[in-house]
């Protein structure tokens, strides 16, 4: 499945009061100052797992695809990396190069909602407003896409913004080489109509009993077996329980296939049945 950004914006070190979060693009890297001196700015986004996936889905892998639709006149190129943000930020509705004063919720160099709270150093600090380990990076040039490959970090982020949506604060977007200037590019943001950014998450859904229905004295139903995966059916005459118990396990090692199931009802007036899954030991 493919997502789009329900926020971005940029954190711009030189426009500290700033908010750029409805421009057609944002910031990151370095810019050069007057002297040479490189100042910073980062990039945050967010997407909204959780409304666009199946609960209870296994995220397999995820990966997010930018584009680059300007550089400085002297580039220097450099490493960007994502790294999961662990406070949560406003988007803002202010555009233009380098945004517009921030009104009262919107994300600044400062604030994460201007004018308070605020980061807990400016730009966000390693540790406190975002994971010190990276989750997925990639080495950025000239124009054109660039692709942050899937990672157990990345793909852990996207999993556990899933199962908790309100963990989800997004990512912060930093060059690896911020004491060098001109390392800044800007990016398509989810405002622009070519090359917004898309993150392109692969996903077993969640095993669900379907079609049961009942037989003479037989309970009927199936599923569905993913390949690389061992599923258990378990049973119980009442609920609650925490005496399940084995009815039979299925395992598929290459391929996919519907798995039919028939239980005798003779011994209970009802039944009620549960499935689980985990990945298989496959050789």
């Amino acid at each position: 499945m493919t997502l789009h950004p329900v926020a971005d914006t940029t954190l711009f070190e030189t426009n500290p009061l700033n908010n750029l979060g409805a421009n057609t693009n944002f910031v990151a890297g370095t810019t050069a100052g007057s002297a040479g001196e490189p100042f910073r700015s980062r990039a945050v986004m967010k997407f909204d797992v959780a409304s666009q996936l199946p609960s209870g889905a296994t995220v397999i892998s995820a990966t997010l695809t930018l584009t680059v639709v300007k550089i400085p006149t002297v580039p220097a190129n450099s490493g960007f990396e994502l790294h999961r943000l662990l406070v949560s930020w406003g988007e803002g509705n202010k555009s233009g190069n380098i945004g517009l004063p921030a009104t009262r919720g919107e994300a600044t160099w400062s604030s994460r909602f201007f004018l308070l709270p605020q980061w807990a150093v400016p730009g966000g600090a390693p540790g406190k407003d975002f994971l010190t380990a990276e989750s997925s990076s990639t080495q950025v040039q000239g124009q054109g896409s660039y692709t942050f490959a899937s990672t157990s970090n990345l793909t852990a982020d996207v999993q556990g913004w899933l199962d908790n949506t309100d963990a989800n604060f997004g990512w912060i977007l930093i060059s690896q080489d911020e004491a060098t200037a001109s390392t800044a590019r800007r990016f398509a943001s989810r405002e622009s109509d070519v090359g917004a950014p898309t993150l392109l998450v692969d996903f077993v859904p969640p095993p669900v009993l379907a079609d049961a229905g009942r037989q003479d004295t037989n309970c009927t139903f199936h599923f569905t077996v993913e390949a690389g995966y061992d599923y258990t059916v378990e049973y119980t005459d009442t609920l609650p329980s925490t005496n399940w118990l084995v009815l039979t396990n299925v395992g598929a090692k290459i391929v996919t296939f519907e798995a039919a199931v028939t239980n005798s009802l003779q011994a209970s007036p009802s039944r009620f049945y549960r499935l689980q899954r985990v990945p298989c030991n496959c050789r």
